[in-house]
């Protein structure tokens, strides 16, 4: 795995903390529910993509190393090609790749028909992904995955 540049470190930093920083709202002005009864109108909050939810309960499942907890996340091939006592190493293995990330909060067409891949992180010019496929409704891991940048922005974006 390669080290982050210098600069791609420090403008996450300040990403994060910009976007952390809590606007002030003027006292003056009364909250929109304060002083209005159509709160109850406005727009429900949006669902989450259910991809977005399985890929997170995958990143759970690998991040406790829990392999009865990620059995039954995984797709019908990786169903029958993993074994139980195969499964804790891959769990390891795939904690190194998915690092500290403990929620997808983005997810793209993947480049097959009924599969989508859920970034977790970018590192340099590969973007770490969860592929997941849409069996029987439901979606299920199938892999770890690190297309370049240029290759995962190719992808259309379903969610958010």
């Amino acid at each position: 795995m390669r080290p982050l540049s210098l600069p791609l470190l420090l403008g996450t930093i300040i990403s994060l903390n910009v976007g952390c920083q809590k606007k002030e709202e003027p006292a003056t002005q009364p909250t929109p529910e304060a002083t209005d009864s159509t709160a109850a109108e406005t727009a429900p909050a949006q669902e989450e993509h259910p991809a977005i939810t399985a890929a997170n309960k995958v990143l759970a499942a690998i991040h406790a190393g829990d392999a009865a907890a990620i059995r039954p996340l995984l797709n019908a091939t990786n169903q029958k090609e993993v074994s139980d006592e195969r499964l804790p190493e891959l769990l390891k293995e795939a904690k190194e790749t998915i690092g500290d990330v403990t929620e997808v909060v983005e997810a793209r067409k993947g480049r097959r028909e009924n599969q989508v891949a859920a970034k977790i992180r970018v590192v340099g010019n590969e973007v770490f992904v969860v592929v997941l496929t849409l069996e029987n409704d439901q979606y299920l891991f199938e892999d770890l995955n690190s297309p370049d940048v240029a290759g995962y922005e190719a992808l259309e974006k379903i969610a958010p």
